[in-house]
């Protein structure tokens, strides 16, 4: 029986005018998540992990391309199918101080979406309430307390019942583990895997911390400078990584034994991330790249189905795994 689709990402792209020109936050990424999966999604700070996770959200509307939930697109959806919509795709996000009422109970805070929804009555949403706060790790006393009363471990949990209070099946998880101690971060992934093998929960997992990432996801997608460079497997993607960037990033990812970690050889990038607002022509990693060519400068690499299940933007890497490949054959 094949695995049903839940989004399908076509072309999407997203652009904000800045001085000096229009930023290309999102540039022409296509990708699917199924159904009970978690997509994770990786790479360097302001790359537009977090926009395209807002895309999905509606938080911001698309420059171009299209976004298919279900098969129908969210482009131009009513107020009611809005509304709809938002009771089933819901946000989890990195600040959870900032992203809670700090005059609002944390109780208060969980039930509001309920309230817009109209999900039960009063006494059932207090109900409700309880049940999250016990499901994500809190207690009940807790419901009456301010976010500032809570560590930062707790106001994430509390992002948590707040998405889950609307019976989703979809979560966008931006960076919900980056401002967090290492020992909180564990146990936060661990929550959200409990959630969704409860709930039959879809995540995409935003995130820069590829440990984190390899841990809780399916699927990874790799991005850099808006575009998506390489797809594939977690447990493939971190073994046999094709794109040069994604070698880069898997090889910064440090080793718990001290020996290897200190034997172990890092991939060091020179140069820097070009301007979003300027980027140059051709493929966006040329510059870092010592695989580049001039064909990588004159042209992009479309993100194409190669050997071991991947999907690569990268001329290199087409041209190496495919002889590889002959050569084994």
């Amino acid at each position: 029986m094949a695995e049903e689709v839940l989004f399908t990402l076509e072309h999407l792209s997203k652009s904000f005018q800045v001085e000096g020109g229009e930023l290309k936050a999102v540039d022409d990424v296509s990708f699917q998540i199924k159904k009970g999966e978690t997509f994770g999604l990786v790479g360097e700070s302001g790359c537009g992990k977090s926009t395209l996770g807002r895309l999905l959200v509606r938080l911001y509307t698309p420059s171009d391309g299209d976004i298919l939930y279900k098969g129908a697109s969210i482009q131009h959806l009513s107020r009611r199918e809005a509304k709809d919509y938002t009771h089933q795709v819901q946000m989890i996000f990195q600040e959870s101080y900032a992203s809670l009422n700090p005059r609002m109970t944390i109780g208060d805070s969980i039930k509001e979406g309920m309230k817009i929804h109209h999900i039960g009555t009063a006494k059932e949403m207090d109900e409700r309430m309880y049940e999250l706060l016990d499901m994500v790790g809190l207690n009940r006393e807790h419901a009456q307390r301010l976010p500032y009363e809570f560590s930062g471990g707790q106001r994430q949990r509390t992002g948590i019942a707040r998405a889950l209070a609307v019976n989703p099946e979809f979560l966008v998880c931006d960076e919900p583990i980056s401002a967090l101690d290492v020992s909180i971060q564990a146990q936060i992934i661990n929550l959200l895997k409990k959630l969704q093998a409860e709930l039959g929960l879809t995540y995409l997992f935003i995130a820069h911390d590829l440990a984190a990432v390899r841990y809780i996801s399916n699927r990874v997608g790799v991005m850099y400078l808006g575009s998506l460079v390489e797809v594939a497997d977690a447990e493939e993607l971190y073994l046999h990584p094709m794109h040069p960037y994604t070698q880069a990033l898997i090889s910064a990812i440090p080793k718990p034994d001290p020996d290897v970690e200190n034997q172990r050889k890092r991939i060091i990038l020179e140069g820097g991330v070009p301007s979003p607002v300027n980027p140059p022509q051709g493929c966006k990693f040329a510059g870092r790249c010592k695989y580049a060519t001039e064909a990588c400068r004159r042209e992009a690499p479309a993100l194409k189905m190669a050997g071991y299940g991947h999907q690569v933007a990268c001329f290199w890497s087409e041209r190496y795994y495919t002889s590889e490949l002959g050569a084994s054959l």
